[in-house]
């Protein structure tokens, strides 16, 4: 069921209003163009309009490029076409989820809409937040770059109403992806007990979990691109390493509970074996005492299966995540940090 098909079957019984970016989110997954293909459109367009405005303004020669114009239109389309693909994984790993789980039906429906929807005083609240945020940012470093650029008066008005809707819209991906991870933490707090046998359901959140880190990464890197490099300074550096330790830490800490559940799951299994190792040892030692060598042969079989039992135990991994999802992530959470790194590399060395 997609995230449009979720709000619409609650409709009666919504516990609460959806985000005005929500709204728009199902506008676009209700148009025959699939979602994928209409925001890289509206990327395309809006990058189109700003630069034919930056040709007439005489900022730029006609005909010519500057990627840095990509800037807002990518922090305006590309985190709502992150947040409508992260509903839908969302939806789909509660469900993989939900076998684990002990609740009723109105519950689990409850739990797909707050995955899938956003509130709209949070929304409206962080979308505040962030544009006072850009305002501030703006109006400190306006002569370091509208004014060092050279932008005549039109197109700097047309870059900053750009830069503030990307702030009140693009910058919501930053409190759905907290309001996410806080959802994931709590869900998998409702699991009464896990099955270190049955992990499917268990790997099910770390493709959320993942998702959400990788996405910061995502727009880390294409912000790298497009990015001038004359602009890097220390604080670049710094936001670059906060951004990588927060990726980092969206995709673990909410599914550290399950780790420890999984250890504590794996460690009562392992002295459960220690107990029956030791019986059957002691049956075996009191067998060979009492020289009754008849069962000796069925505990013999016995030790080799609780043998068997050890190995399979021991390497039952305890980590909520497939080695693939694990990898996925790790190479999108390092390639922004080569690409700064070469970035520099190329800039010193044309500098000299």
């Amino acid at each position: 069921m997609t995230p449009h098909s979720q709000r619409s079957s609650t409709s009666e019984t919504q516990p609460y209003a959806p985000s005005f970016l929500d709204r728009f989110m199902d506008s676009v997954a209700g148009l025959p163009v699939p979602f994928w293909l209409t925001y890289p459109i509206l990327f395309l367009l809006q990058s189109a309009i700003v630069h034919i405005l930056a040709w007439i303004d005489g900022w730029l020669p006609a005909y010519t490029f500057s990627r840095i114009l990509l800037l807002f239109p990518l922090w305006q389309w590309l985190p709502l076409a992150i947040m409508t693909y992260s509903n839908s994984v969302s939806i789909q790993a509660l469900s993989m989820f939900s076998p684990l789980l002990d609740v009723e039906e109105p519950e689990l429906k409850r739990l797909k809409y707050e995955f899938s929807t956003m509130p709209c005083r949070g929304v409206i609240l962080s979308s505040v937040i962030w544009a006072i945020v850009y305002v501030i940012v703006t109006l400190v470093n306006f002569d370091a770059v509208y004014v060092s650029y050279g932008l005549g008066t039109m197109l700097s008005v047309v870059v900053a109403l750009q830069g503030l809707i990307a702030y009140l819209t693009g910058s919501a991906i930053y409190y759905y992806s907290l309001r996410q991870l806080r959802l994931v933490n709590h869900t998998v707090r409702m699991v009464r007990q896990f099955d270190i046998f049955r992990l499917d359901p268990v790997y099910a959140f770390s493709r959320v979990t993942s998702l959400i880190g990788g996405s910061w990464m995502i727009m880390l890197t294409f912000t790298l691109l497009l990015f001038p490099t004359q602009l890097v300074r220390g604080e670049t550096l710094a936001i670059l390493i906060l951004q990588v330790v927060l990726a980092i830490a969206a995709f673990v800490l909410p599914l550290w509970f399950v780790h420890r559940r999984l250890e504590m799951e794996k460690l009562r299994l392992l002295a459960e074996f220690h107990r029956q190792v030791e019986s059957t040892t002691a049956r075996l030692h009191r067998c060979l005492d009492e020289n009754d060598m008849a069962p000796v042969t069925q505990l013999k079989d016995a030790m080799l299966g609780l043998s068997v039992e050890r190995d399979v135990l021991t390497h039952i991994p305890t980590w909520p995540w497939r080695a693939g999802t694990l990898a996925a992530f790790l190479s999108a959470t390092i390639l922004p940090i080569v690409l700064f790194i070469v970035q520099l590399v190329i800039s010193s060395l044309l500098d000299k």
